[in-house]
């Protein structure tokens, strides 16, 4: 029998504007929610709120940013999740995005009372691809380039060469990628680009001790993202990246910064549970002693001047795994990581309190409901905020994950309203576990003291 054939021009017969809003009976506009509740980076879906981890935002720019008081952070920091074995949901890529946009939105002017010209990049390894150190540092590179930090540097050079008139330079206000960073805009501007200002930004460059390749590249493509990435991020081989991706990032990307007066890099580096658990011994001995040669004192323009500062997410099996390896390497000198002088390196994160709990709720609610009604918890009550809070071991992203639920059967049961014993009945069980790791040990270096009532 012949199939009928597919009609590849089929619309939906519901529009999406138009369907029905199933959280009307509570003023909701959707579920508020997240179904996967895991920030999606530039997303506005995942709400944050600052003042729930203040405690852990000061302990960070006491070990990360440097002030005119405190001249020197720490070259090498953790942030140490306490809510799992695992390290998920906690809002560690949250609080790492929240403090990146914080230095990016000025370049650390208001952090560092103007001492200092700073920018922050997020990286997140990729699962079984970030075992190498030189996986690594090409991670960085790509992140860099797609957050727009090679680019800005490329932009200041070109506002520092003295090629373009100040009354052009007055022109580009607060939007460089179209002007500055536009080599069409400039040319309308009588800028001569080709033969003027990319020669004096190749000899700036190679003056400051960048290779001639690199600085030939950086002058043609760095200030686009998307050339930068197409002329020679994505031209590289893995056996380039091998021999030469750790001086790119160490060495001439730092010469570029500095030249563009950048006083500092933080290097973000979520999840290192994607990195250390797929070395194995051998691998992670190496990754350490590698940190230790291109942070603290290989012969690199990053260890001259202390450029870099490396901020790492770890949870206690990562810290377990790790730490035999990076004393070996002698790191527990310049970055404790575990034994007495950890705390003196580490910003603790713990999971929720109750009182931090309600607050976060009713963001997500605001999202949903109309201006008149923000600031009420409704359908909710606070014993049914404070049982999805204990049920969820006090992880945000398991507490968000199970309102989702809890939301999806109240429209279905038509419940006017939502208390306690109604998450209870729903969840009879504990949540779900995460599966037992053989691997993982049942000690930790620094056993964790979760206190849900927020009593510090």
């Amino acid at each position: 029998m012949t199939q009928a054939p597919v009609d590849w021009l089929r619309k939906s017969l519901v529009s999406p504007s138009k369907k029905e809003n199933r959280f009307e009976r509570f003023n909701l506009s959707q579920n508020p929610f997240p179904n996967k509740p895991s920030l999606v980076i530039a997303s506005d879906r995942l709400p944050y709120l600052p003042d729930l981890r203040a405690q852990e935002e000061k302990q960070f720019e006491d070990l990360m940013i440097p002030r005119p008081d405190h001249p020197e952070p720490r070259i090498i920091a953790f942030l140490m999740d306490y809510a799992t074995r695992r390290g998920r949901g906690i809002g560690k890529t949250a609080f790492l995005n929240y403090q990146r946009e914080r230095i990016m939105a000025d370049l650390g002017n208001s952090l560092t009372s103007g001492s200092h010209v700073l920018f922050a990049v997020y990286v997140l390894p990729l699962p079984g691809g970030t075992r190498k150190f030189w996986q690594f540092a090409r991670l960085i590179a790509k992140a860099m380039n797609e957050q727009g930090i090679i680019a800005m540097a490329m932009w200041r050079l070109r506002a520092f060469s003295e090629v373009i008139p100040k009354e052009v330079l007055d022109q580009v206000m607060d939007n460089p990628e179209e002007t500055i960073g536009n080599d069409a805009w400039l040319r309308e501007k009588d800028v001569v680009v080709g033969f003027q200002l990319i020669h004096v930004i190749r000899t700036m460059l190679e003056q400051a001790g960048v290779r001639a390749e690199i600085a030939q590249e950086l002058a043609l493509h760095g200030h686009s993202p998307s050339a930068w990435q197409a002329s020679f991020l994505a031209r590289q081989t893995e056996f380039r990246w091998r021999q030469e991706g750790a001086q790119l990032v160490f060495d001439d990307l730092v010469r570029l910064f500095t030249l563009a007066g950048f006083s500092k890099g933080l290097l973000l580096v979520d999840e290192m549970e994607k990195i250390v658990p797929e070395q194995n011994i051998r691998e992670r001995r190496t990754f350490a002693d590698l940190i230790r040669h291109h942070f603290i004192d290989g012969p690199l323009e990053n260890t001259r001047q202390d450029f870099y500062s490396l901020f790492l997410t770890i949870h206690p099996y990562i810290q377990e795994l790790l730490a035999p390896h990076w004393e070996a390497a002698g790191l527990d000198r310049f970055a404790a990581l575990s034994r007495e002088f950890a705390q003196e390196y580490t910003v603790y994160f713990h999971p929720m309190s109750q009182e931090s709990a309600v607050p976060l709720v009713q963001v997500y609610l605001d999202e949903s409901r109309p201006e008149d009604q923000k600031g009420m918890l409704t359908p909710f009550d606070k014993a049914a905020v404070t049982e999805a809070l204990v049920r969820s071991g006090g992880v945000p992203g398991k507490m968000l994950t199970i309102l989702y639920h809890v939301m999806e059967r109240a429209v279905k049961e038509q419940w006017s309203s939502i208390n306690a014993e109604q998450i209870h009945q729903i969840f009879q069980t504990h949540p779900p576990e995460e599966p037992k790791d053989s691997k993982a040990s049942a000690t930790r270096l620094l056993a964790p003291h979760p206190d849900l009532k927020g009593n510090g």
